[in-house]
């Protein structure tokens, strides 16, 4: 997202937030290379590259020099950039439009496409709005936020009217939510042009980062700090962990460090396309994914997507990594995010046991005139009783999960966060399987020991079952199961650890 001049203390905040570095190593490496600088984008640039030193320095020197044509494209504070004379004509005359700025709302129409309810880059007016109501310290008014909103979302104003300088009087484009990304994108493909004998470039602006190596060298990994939302932490001592990545994007998305403050409650700068209006269950978004645009817009509709509908559609999409956290630092992984995440960067020396294990049950077809969907709940606890890992909720009705009362005393009640943000709707009868990876709801290894799988139904017009599994976490792969007698079917319980060794000598420490 483009931050103004004044705004730059919030965006080193964002940054700080993001990604943190250790150089322990760098000294190791030959002819890597470290650049740096302050006000671009408004933010933070730093680039690492492998390669000759005068190869190196003119690989800097043009992709600065192409971050700053960008930005005259897309910033939106810059009122003789492309967009913003885009926004103030509501047309472009002859369909003179620059390739990159017409490739990015292209971008814009593909997401919003494959999360219409999680991204828009057509806000502009929205945030107009909210910026108004800041500067003035008035009290936001709903009804015209929701209403422009939905006159932004329900147009059929598209890239192709732009082309044929057809005039847009719905909405104003705001492209913070991907320009960024596609511009990391344009610089690294600078880099690689210019630096021909590169083996490994690393661009970062503002915490965002894309991330190269080449095919045919033994280079070691990027290793990436990822710093505990909330927690800005100079130190490096307290991390979220790192993540360990060869070729691709790296891109963070919360909602603390650019809040609007209007009298005395804030709000988060990420919106909801439906409405206009901020998520009431904020999330912070890490997501890795092959392209920095990519990693971009779906950081941003993942932050502003209730948790079950982002982590169901992360399911069908492999391609993305993600890591959610929720407000009350509860995390909720894609299945594939641990694969190269790692807890600390003092268990990257030892060996790494990579716990896995399937879950599955059934909820049996019930021939009865009265028939309700069940409210479930599938949890983790360790020996003393207390859940430890939250697997599956589905029902988002307070009144009926209560009937779950084994999980509504030890942990619905505490948490309701939980029902806002990761129930799922009640579904009917079939077959459910669950991945954990034997870390708890705050993404920490559990220790070895005994714990015990829960699973517990409650149905209207029907009955209440709870079912038992005690199981020891450990390096042995087990199998066990357990049949309900009417509410629940077959509980299952397959683990199957694999030694996965992380050595620091394979990788850059950043």
């Amino acid at each position: 997202m483009f931050i103004s001049l004044n705004t730059l203390l919030g965006a080193i905040g964002l940054w700080l937030v993001s990604v943190v570095f250790s150089t322990s190593l760098l000294a190791n490496q030959v002819d890597l290379h470290q650049f740096t600088a302050t006000n671009v984008l408004g933010t933070s640039f730093e680039m690492f590259i492998k390669a000759p030193k005068e190869q190196a320095s003119q690989a800097e020197e043009a992709v600065l020099a192409e971050i700053k044509r960008l930005e005259k494209i897309f910033s939106s504070y810059d009122s003789n950039s492309e967009i913003s004379q885009l926004n103030q004509q509501g047309h472009i005359n002859n369909g003179k439009i620059s390739k990159d700025l017409l490739a990015v709302i292209h971008l814009c129409e593909s997401w919003q496409q494959k999360l219409p309810k999680s991204f828009s880059c057509r806000l502009g007016n929205v945030i107009t709005l909210w910026q108004s109501f800041e500067t003035e310290q008035q009290r936001p008014n709903r009804v015209d936020i929701r209403a422009t909103a939905r006159q932004a979302q329900q147009s059929q104003y598209t890239g192709k009217d732009l082309l044929a300088a057809k005039r847009n009087d719905d909405f104003t484009w705001n492209l913070g939510g991907i320009a960024k990304g596609y511009i990391l994108d344009q610089a690294m493909k600078i880099a690689l042009a210019t630096a021909t004998k590169a083996s490994a470039i690393k661009i970062d602006i503002g915490g965002d980062g894309v991330y190269w190596q080449h095919s045919n060298n033994n280079t070691p990994n990027w290793l990436v700090g990822l710093a505990r939302p909330n927690n800005i932490d100079d130190s490096q001592e307290h991390r979220l962990g790192t993540y360990a990545i060869t070729t691709g994007a790296l891109a963070y998305s919360g909602h603390q460090s650019r809040a609007r403050h209007i009298g005395r409650r804030s709000y988060s700068h990420i919106l909801s396309p439906r409405d206009g209006w901020p998520t009431h269950n904020p999330v912070t978004a890490i997501v890795k994914a092959e392209d920095a645009a990519s990693a971009d817009a779906l950081a941003t509709a993942l932050a502003a997507t209730e948790i079950s509908i982002a982590l169901d559609w992360l399911q069908k999409h492999p391609q993305y990594a993600a890591l959610l956290i929720d407000s009350d630092g509860r995390h909720y992984a894609s299945n594939n995010w641990y694969q190269h995440f790692h807890q600390s960067s003092s268990q990257a020396t030892k060996s790494d046991h990579a716990y896995q294990a399937e879950i599955s049950f059934s909820l049996p077809k019930i021939n009865s005139a009265e028939y309700r969907k069940p409210y479930v709940a599938l949890w983790v606890a360790n020996q003393q009783g207390k859940v430890v890992k939250n697997l599956l909720i589905l029902g988002q009705s307070e009144r009926w999960m209560q009937e779950n009362r084994s999980w509504w005393r030890v942990q619905g009640r505490k948490a309701p966060s939980l029902l806002d943000g990761f129930a799922r709707p009640t579904r009917r009868p079939g077959e459910y399987r669950i991945s954990w990876n034997g870390r708890n709801d705050f993404g920490q290894k559990l220790p070895t020991g005994q714990y015990k799988l829960l699973a517990e139904v409650a149905r209207e017009h029907g009955r209440h079952e709870k079912i038992v599994i005690p199981f020891k976490l450990d390096e042995r792969p087990l199998s066990l199961s357990k049949k309900g007698t009417e509410e629940i079917g077959l509980l299952t319980l397959k683990s199957s650890p694999t030694n996965r060794i992380l050595s620091l000598k394979n990788n850059l420490a950043l």
